[in-house]
């Protein structure tokens, strides 16, 4: 009898992917062999009706969790939560997940906002959890103003980078996103947990681990390429040359990614990895416009052109340009000594002395010209 004649039909696609992602770690790569190989449906059945694959293939890593899984009730549980769990054939699945090797079996998810509605707009903020005061205000303020924008903030709920990103989009009373290690029911910091309650409130919070799991470090670490894979880019705002906000990054370039980091002090350690990413290829970013035309809509999210201070002297013709760059403010300078330094014959400085007159740029005394203020 195979899974899908079984105990895999009677459970339905859905249900053995949430009993799968209670009994193998996403990370789990004989795990994922074998789903590649019969797929979730057929797995799960086999794991459950003989522990062993019709081709003989043991699948005791998958048996010894199952009794304890089996006994959990992931509907009750979704109900007194308010939880709703997502599968790659929900309309709301994110569908940058695809493009991953080893995508989650299911996300379970907390909190109003649909995946589906800002996964297509949206930003993964990400950095040190050891943050200088310059990361967590360049976090606030990129995270604010994206969120103006329309963009909603993605990162990872952890202090520093991630706390400052999350509050400075919940600010701008527009949607971010927290993906955990562990259940979106265990506040990972704790001490985050009244963020997390306002993410939940008009953002969401998502997790593959299944409600009431813990976060460990392996979960962390697999909890990265779901940041970088459901945004478009990921911007690291501060990190050190080691650093899990690196790793995302790396998921980000090769999932081909827009991937952007913020330069810091040459002599600050926690910008030194962002200095390498731009090394590896980053685009440099320093506010919201210029991450919003990276990743945004063509010809509706362009950063505006950054210009220098505007002279008087900026739109004067080469040669009239010439005699005002020789003239002084507080001394007079005759024409013969302009002809000489400026390289011109007498009518051409006459001509450009009398342009710069009229436009207040220099003043005639009684011994040559100067420069005047402007007008």
């Amino acid at each position: 009898m195979t899974g899908t004649d079984g105990a895999g039909a009677r459970l339905g696609e859905r249900k053995a992917r949430m009993l799968l992602a209670r009994i193998a770690e996403p990370y789990d790569d004989v795990v994922r062999r074998l789903v590649a190989t019969y797929g979730v449906l057929d797995l799960v059945g086999y794991a459950i009706h003989d522990g062993r694959t019709p081709d003989g293939v043991g699948l005791e890593r998958l048996r010894t969790r199952l009794p304890r899984a089996q006994a959990v009730d992931d509907d009750q549980i979704c109900r007194a939560l308010g939880l709703r769990v997502l599968t790659p054939e929900d309309a709301d699945w994110p569908t940058g997940l695809d493009d991953l090797e080893d995508p989650p079996w299911c996300l379970w998810v907390r909190g109003p906002a649909a995946p589906a509605d800002w996964a297509g707009r949206s930003v993964a903020l990400v950095g040190a959890r050891a943050s200088t005061a310059y990361g967590d205000e360049v976090a606030t303020r990129m995270a604010f103003e994206l969120a103006e924008r329309g963009f909603a903030v993605v990162s990872g709920a952890a202090y520093g980078i991630d706390a400052a990103a999350h509050r400075g989009a919940l600010r701008a009373g527009g949607t971010t996103v927290a993906v955990l290690a562990g259940g979106v029911d265990v506040p990972y910091p704790r001490a985050n947990a009244g963020l997390l309650s306002g993410i939940a409130d008009t953002g969401c919070v998502l997790s593959e681990t299944p409600p009431g799991g813990a976060p460990a470090r392996m979960r962390f670490l697999a909890r990265n390429r779901i940041i970088a894979a459901v945004t478009p880019g990921t911007v690291v705002v501060e990190a050190n040359v080691r650093s899990g906000a690196r790793t995302t990054a790396k998921i980000a370039r090769e999932l081909g990614r827009h991937h952007m980091a913020v330069p810091g002090p040459v002599t600050s350690v926690m910008s030194s990895g962002c200095h390498e990413e731009v090394r590896l290829g980053a685009t440099l970013v320093t506010d919201a416009a210029e991450v919003a035309e990276l990743v945004g809509r063509i010809g509706d999210d362009l950063a505006p052109v950054r210009r220098g201070e505007v002279r008087p002297e900026d739109g004067l013709p080469e040669e009239t340009k010439r005699v005002w760059q020789w003239l002084r403010p507080r001394a007079s300078v005759s024409v013969d000594e302009l002809m000489v330094r400026a390289g011109l014959g007498v009518s051409d400085v006459l001509v450009a002395l009398c342009e710069l007159e009229e436009r207040g740029l220099a003043e005639q005394l009684l011994d040559g010209w100067r420069r005047a203020g402007g007008r």
